[in-house]
């Protein structure tokens, strides 16, 4: 058992170490302007669920907790910036599964939000890296939302810009537009 364990281990460490040009953020860093990350596609029974299903039973419901698909334009659209699958936690915590980067490079990111009324803040975070796998700063995406009353979908603006290891922005991958979701569910 130890034997597998540590041939596992080993062909884990292999496999990392192959990697030459990680960027471990929700973000790859070209991303001047809007970029072709592919589309999320949902099998069309789970876009006509989360349509037709109720959010909690309630007509009125604003809730962001649960899981969505959601969609970044550039600007104001109608071209895809980035797109994700986005889980929200009822204790204020955002973790989202992009599909921007390929996972072996970072492709998962956190957040915190609250809500306030029927606005919703969000700050979200990742690491920003060089292609020699050295820390290159961070990434933060600032986002401002509002559930719709049947708490099926979702909307706003978001504003992104990385930082440098000293703090400082890079003017060339600051980003921002709408950014809209449909709430995945069970039905």
């Amino acid at each position: 058992m130890r034997m597998l364990f540590r041939a596992t281990c080993a062909a884990a460490i292999v496999l990392l170490a192959s990697v030459t040009t990680a960027q471990a953020t929700c973000i790859p860093s070209s991303t001047a302007g809007a970029r072709d990350v592919g589309r999320v596609l949902l099998p069309k029974t789970l876009n006509a669920a989360a349509a037709a299903a109720p959010a909690g039973g309630d007509t009125t419901d604003t809730s962001i907790v649960g899981l969505w698909s959601t969609t970044f334009y550039a600007g104001d659209g109608p071209d895809v910036w980035d797109q994700a699958y986005e889980q929200w936690h009822s204790d204020g915590t955002e973790l989202a599964l992009d599909n921007g980067v390929p996972p072996v490079l970072g492709n998962v990111c956190v957040g915190v939000w609250k809500q306030e009324g029927k606005t919703i803040k969000l700050r979200h975070v990742a690491w920003n890296w060089n292609p020699d796998n050295t820390r290159a700063g961070t990434f933060v995406l600032v986002a401002t939302l509002t559930v719709d009353r049947g708490g099926k979908t979702f909307s706003g603006y978001y504003i992104t810009d990385s930082f440098d290891l000293d703090g400082n922005v890079i003017p060339e991958l600051h980003a921002e537009g709408v950014m809209k979701g449909t709430r995945i569910t069970v039905d």
